[in-house]
């Protein structure tokens, strides 16, 4: 039936072959990978300080930053807001990214005043594009509420013109 051709097949195939390929399948079963949480910041170059944006700083703020809306993303943005203007570069990026995140009115703002600065204290390239990115999404988010504000204002014209016609028509009859 079907279990001939599989004997067959295993057959053909050199034995050390099969023993290496069995060895290694059950190697790596019982092989335990850590998770990106676990495994240990990269340390800083002794050439730079704490105070300056690098690849290693970037990931450890993107592991430390919450993933979802809540309490959890709250209490960050409270904690970064308290620290003033003690806060390092990387805590000035974390929270520029939370404010935009967040997306109330004045966040946008507040984030691009944090993001000011911090391009030349960026150690590296990808440090200097992520933040360029950011002061990007801030512009287009300012952008996004003025345009809401100027069709705020357009539509509550519209309803005060549209009012007045129907206080004339009212006069008329």
């Amino acid at each position: 039936m079907t279990l001939h051709r599989p004997i067959c097949f295993l057959r053909s195939i050199r034995p050390r072959l099969l023993l290496s390929l069995a060895l290694s399948l059950s190697l790596a079963a019982c092989a335990e990978l850590p998770r990106l949480a676990d495994l240990p910041a990269r340390p800083a170059a002794s050439g730079q300080g704490a105070d300056r944006l690098d690849d290693a700083a970037i990931s450890r703020l993107l592991r430390e930053t919450p993933q979802t809306a809540g309490p959890a993303l709250q209490s960050q943005i409270t904690r970064l807001l308290a620290l003033g203007k003690r806060r390092s570069a990387p805590e000035q990026l974390q929270l520029a990214m939370l404010l935009l995140a967040r997306a109330e009115p004045g966040d946008a703002e507040l984030a691009q005043n944090l993001l000011d600065g911090l391009p030349s204290r960026a150690a590296d390239p990808q440090a200097r594009n992520l933040v360029a990115l950011l002061q990007r999404d801030a512009a287009q988010q300012l952008a996004l509420q003025q345009a809401q504000k100027s069709a705020a204002a357009l539509q509550k014209q519209i309803d005060q013109i549209k009012s007045l016609e129907t206080q004339l028509q009212n006069r008329s009859h």
